[in-house]
C-alpha cells in the first residue's frame, strides 16, 4: 500500500492519507538477547586484538638502522623469518624447495635455487654452484626487495650445504651495493656429524679472511652447542625457534632503545653503528637477567659471575675487544631500589674484562616491563676467532673423519671374497689352461653347432 494525497477543484492540498496499516514496534531491547550480544563483542574485541597483534609483529618501530636481511640455506632462512617477524625487511633462499615452503615469510621474499634433485646434501660445491648458476636471479632480488637497507645482513649456518656453500657468490652480491655487510653465522652442536664440522671449519676460515680484507664488515658468530647448554630443558621441537629468538631479540634491543631517548644515559645511534659495522673483527653478545639487585655491588657481581655464560658463543677473549656496547634496563619500580653506585661498578666489572676497550657504549633505560628484575644486554666488537672452540671443531672433525676412514677401509675389506684359488697364476698359464679346456672333449661338446634344420 501507499501514501494517497489528492488535490480539490480551488487547488488546496487536501490531507494526505496513509492507508498503510499500523504495525507496533517492539523495542530493541526486547528482540536482543543480552548473552548473545556479549558474545559477539567479545568475538570483535579478540578480533580487533589479533589483528593489533599482527600489526605489532610487521610494524615497522623506530630504529637506528634500517637492516635488509637475507637468510641462505635453512638455519639462515630461520633466522631471516625471526628478523622479519620483528618488522625487518627479509629474503630466504634455498636449494631445496621444501626448506623454503615454511618459512614464514612473504613468497615474493623466497628464491628457489634449482639445482639437481633439490638439496645440497651438506655439499659445500653443491652450494656454491646452485648460487653462481642463480646470481642475476639473486642480485635481483635483493635490489626488489632490500633496497631500502642502510647495513645488510646475511644469516647463514657454518656447516649446511645451502647456506655456507652460497656465502661467497652471496657476499660478492651483498657487499656490491656499497652498503655495510654483517654476517651472521651459527657454529654447529656437539652432536653434529664429521661433515658438518668440517664445513664448518672451512667456512669460517673463509669468512675470517672477508673480514680481516673488510669485504665483510662484522662476523657475528653464535654456538649452537653453547645455545644447547642454555637452554638444555628447551623440548627438541621447539629449540630452533627458542634458540632463533634468542640470537635476533638482542640485536633488535640494541638496534631500537638506541633510538629512543633516556632520562639517564642513551646509547646513541651512532655509537650503535660503529659497535655493529666497524669492529673489523668477530662479535658475540649475550643476555643476563639479574634478580639480586639491591645490594650497591649485586649487578656488578653477577656481570663477573655470570658475563661469560651468558655468552652466545664460548672460546673469545674479551681482551680483545675494541668496542663494548652495554644496555641496562628495568622498569621505574626497580630503578627506584637500585642504589646509583651499582651501575657505575658494573661498567667497571666489564671493562675490566675488556681490558680497557677503545670505546664503551652505555644505555641506561626505563622500560615498561611487569618483571621486577634487571636486564644486561652486552656486545662485545672486533674479536679473533674462538681459539678453544675452533681447536674443538678441529679435534672433533679430524676423530669422525678417522672413523669414516676406517668404516671405508672396512668396508672395502669385507667386499673381497675369498674362493681358495691362487689369484697370482701367470697370465700365460691362464691362456693355456684355456686351450687346454677347449681342446677335452667336454671342451668339444660345448663348441659343436648341430644343424638340426631339414632338407
Amino acid at each position: 500500500m501507499s501514501a494517497k494525497s489528492t488535490t480539490t477543484e480551488s487547488g488546496s492540498a487536501e490531507e494526505v492519507v496513509d492507508d498503510l496499516p499500523i504495525i507496533e514496534v517492539p523495542q530493541v531491547g526486547t528482540q536482543v538477547n543480552d548473552d548473545k550480544l556479549a558474545a559477539l563483542r567479545a568475538k570483535s574485541q579478540a578480533k580487533q586484538t589479533e589483528q593489533k597483534m599482527a600489526a605489532k609483529i610487521l610494524a615497522k618501530r623506530d630504529r637506528s638502522l634500517a637492516f635488509g636481511v637475507m637468510g641462505s640455506g635453512q638455519a639462515g632462512s630461520r633466522l631471516a623469518e625471526a628478523f622479519y617477524k620483528l618488522g625487518y625487511d627479509s629474503v630466504v633462499v634455498n636449494t631445496a624447495m621444501q626448506d623454503l615452503k615454511f618459512i614464514d615469510v612473504p613468497d615474493s621474499n623466497k628464491l628457489l635455487l634449482q639445482h639437481g634433485l633439490g638439496g645440497a646434501a651438506k655439499e659445500l660445491e653443491i652450494g656454491r654452484d646452485a648460487a653462481e648458476s642463480h646470481r642475476a636471479e639473486i642480485a635481483q632480488l635483493v635490489d626488489d626487495k632490500l633496497s631500502a637497507s642502510q647495513v645488510n645482513v646475511l644469516c647463514l649456518s657454518l656447516g649446511g650445504g645451502s647456506g655456507a656453500g652460497s656465502c661467497d657468490t652471496m657476499v660478492d652480491i651483498l657487499s656490491a651495493t656499497g652498503k655495510p655487510l654483517i654476517v651472521m653465522t651459527v657454529l654447529p652442536m656437539d652432536t653434529e656429524d664429521a661433515q658438518t664440522k668440517n664445513n664448518a671449519l672451512t667456512t669460517l676460515s673463509k669468512l675470517a679472511k672477508l673480514t680481516q680484507t673488510k669485504k665483510v664488515n662484522n662476523l657475528i658468530v653464535v654456538d649452537n652447542a653453547k645455545l644447547e647448554a642454555i637452554y638444555q630443558n628447551v623440548s627438541q621441537v621447539d629449540f630452533f625457534n627458542v634458540a632463533n629468538k634468542a640470537i635476533v631479540e638482542p640485536i633488535d634491543i640494541f638496534n631500537t632503545l638506541s633510538s629512543m631517548p633516556s632520562a639517564v644515559k642513551g646509547l646513541d645511534p651512532m655509537e650503535w653503528g660503529k659497535l655493529i659495522t666497524d669492529g673489523e673483527g668477530l662479535t658475540v653478545y649475550g643476555e643476563l637477567t639479574v634478580t639480586n639487585f639491591k645490594e650497591d655491588t649485586a649487578i656488578a657481581e653477577a656481570v663477573v659471575e655470570n658475563l661469560n655464560s651468558n655468552l652466545l658463543a664460548a672460546g673469545f677473549d674479551l681482551k680483545q675487544s675494541k668496542y663494548v656496547g652495554v644496555i641496562i634496563t628495568a622498569n621505574a619500580d626497580v630503578w627506584k631500589a637500585i642504589p646509583s653506585s651499582s651501575i657505575n661498578y658494573a661498567m667497571s666489572m666489564i671493562n675490566d674484562q675488556c681490558g680497557n676497550p677503545k670505546g664503551v657504549f652505555k644505555g641506561i633505560y626505563t622500560v615498561d616491563s611487569q618483571e621486577n628484575v634487571v636486564k644486561v644486554y652486552s656486545m662485545f666488537s672486533g674479536l679473533g676467532l674462538p681459539d678453544s672452540r675452533v681447536t674443538q671443531l678441529k679435534k672433533d672433525a679430524q676423530t669422525h673423519m678417522a672413523n669414516i676412514k676406517g668404516k671405508d677401509d672396512q668396508r672395502v675389506g669385507t667386499l673381497n671374497i675369498d674362493t681358495g684359488v691362487n689369484e697370482t697364476i701367470s697370465v700365460a698359464q691362464k691362456v693355456k689352461d684355456k686351450i687346454a679346456a677347449k681342446s677335452s672333449a667336454f671342451g668339444k661338446l660345448t663348441q659343436s653347432v648341430i644343424d638340426r634344420r631339414k632338407p
